[in-house]
């Protein structure tokens, strides 16, 4: 076992805490608990509540299934479209939003004149 904090092997066993073996380092005088189990679902789970979300199933029936949480399948969308968000455009869709961009910035045409073109305003 080795200090998180300065990495070094000399350490102390140094009482409980909650049920857990607490360490101090002698080098650095940290303490510390012993490596933490990882809590949590599976990649797998977490891939299987976001197809099944995808595919138009509403939470608590994901949650039902699957028996995950349905607040922690809420707050797996929510990490999913803010990595989505985050992620650069493909160089296809740049490329057309800039087509797109110019076919209107080569138009002369106003929104103003669009409307007074296509619409006859009647004054009453």
């Amino acid at each position: 076992m080795k200090c998180p904090s300065c990495g070094s092997t000399q350490i102390n066993k140094n009482g409980h805490c909650r049920g857990k073996q607490n360490y101090r380092c002698k080098s650095c005088g940290r303490q510390f608990v012993a490596a933490r189990s990882t809590k949590g679902y599976s990649d797998d789970a977490k891939q299987i509540c976001l197809k099944m979300y995808r595919d138009g199933i509403g939470f608590r029936a994901i949650e039902r299934t699957t028996g995950v949480s349905h607040n922690t399948i809420i707050n797996w969308v929510k990490q999913m479209n803010a990595q989505e968000q985050s992620e650069p455009d493909p160089p296809e869709a740049v490329s057309l939003q800039n087509c797109a961009n110019s076919e209107l910035q080569s138009s002369s045409l106003t929104e103003k004149d669009f409307f007074t073109q296509n619409y006859e305003f009647k004054s009453y």
